[in-house]
């Protein structure tokens, strides 16, 4: 048997890690699994597309450079994928990285904010935590850096000051220590937000699978505080509990969680009215957006319109 007559079947799973950001800014990535099997043995069978989790989020470099006019110096980008993004850095700017980090390493990616809602609001982020002096949001809020402050440590006061400012303050986001030996503790005058989560270590990145089969899905049926329907799936939205999954128009839901609250459109975090479990808004509209995603993938007409069940 020769190589034509070998065929390579992708073998799907429901759930798989596609992105390793590694603490020492190495590259860890893992791949699906792959088999050799020949075609008269091989049943051919439909394969499930598969949708990368989406992923925005703000970095900062720190500078490891020997020379001293550039050692310990940070510089502050957007990414979509960490792993590329500190491979260019250090490659220099021929090969992708930027202007003001060239020639300057080598760098670390000492820590990253993520789970943007969207790239829009990511780089705005980055934008002002680059220019604190400039943005609207925050300008004239910061005192300047102080003498015994390192580069980094002025860096990370303004990026706790802006995750307090809205409309970040807003977003289910979270911060990131890629080095965990580098932690610092944060400004007692502008601490973490208590919604933002604190990780550590590797960024894990999902991929979702456009599941094929009539149970992996069910319908959106009523909302379940006005009762009425619901009847397209960017009105819907539901508890991020497997063993509720309650289904809310976004609508309904928010005012819920704002609880009379005016001044804001939607709530930071609230609770499930049918089984009280906490949630955090941002993690239901990623929640949202993956179920429209999905249903803009299938090909099947027969599901078309219809809810992914939650999985573990």
């Amino acid at each position: 048997m020769d190589d034509s007559d070998i065929v390579i079947l992708d073998l799907p799973e429901q759930r798989s890690m596609k992105l390793l950001f590694s603490e020492d800014s190495g590259v860890n990535q893992s791949y699906e699994a792959k088999a050799l099997l020949s075609p008269l043995k091989a049943k051919l069978t439909k394969t499930a597309k598969v949708l990368n989790d989406e992923f925005f989020g703000v970095y900062c470099l720190v500078s490891r450079s020997s020379l001293r006019q550039y050692k310990n110096r940070c510089y502050i980008g957007f990414t979509v994928d960490p792993n590329r993004r500190i491979r260019q850095h250090n490659a220099g700017r021929e090969k992708g990285g930027a202007r003001k980090t060239d020639n300057r390493g080598p760098w670390d990616m000492v820590c990253i904010i993520h789970d943007f809602p969207n790239s829009i609001a990511a780089l705005r982020f980055e934008w002002a935590w680059q220019n604190p002096d400039k943005s609207r949001v925050i300008k004239g809020l910061i005192p300047k850096k102080t003498r015994k402050e390192t580069p980094f440590a002025y860096r990370l006061r303004i990026a706790c000051h802006l995750m307090n400012t809205r409309p970040w303050n807003s977003f289910a986001l979270t911060f990131r220590w890629l080095l965990p030996l580098e932690e610092q503790p944060f400004p007692e005058e502008v601490p973490l937000p208590p919604h933002v989560r604190k990780k550590y270590g590797l960024i894990e990145k999902s991929t979702c699978q456009v599941p094929l089969e009539r149970d992996c899905y069910v319908e959106k049926g009523n909302c379940r505080l006005c009762g009425e329907g619901i009847h397209t799936l960017s009105q819907l939205v539901r508890c991020p509990s497997v063993l509720c999954a309650a289904h809310y128009h976004t609508r309904c839901l928010a005012l819920d969680g704002l609880d009379g609250e005016r001044q804001l459109l939607y709530p930071v975090k609230g609770y499930c009215p049918q089984c009280s479990r906490a949630y955090l808004w941002g993690d239901i509209i990623k929640d949202q957006r993956m179920i429209i995603r999905v249903d803009e993938a299938q090909n099947n007409d027969f599901l078309k319109g219809l809810v992914p069940r939650l999985l573990n």
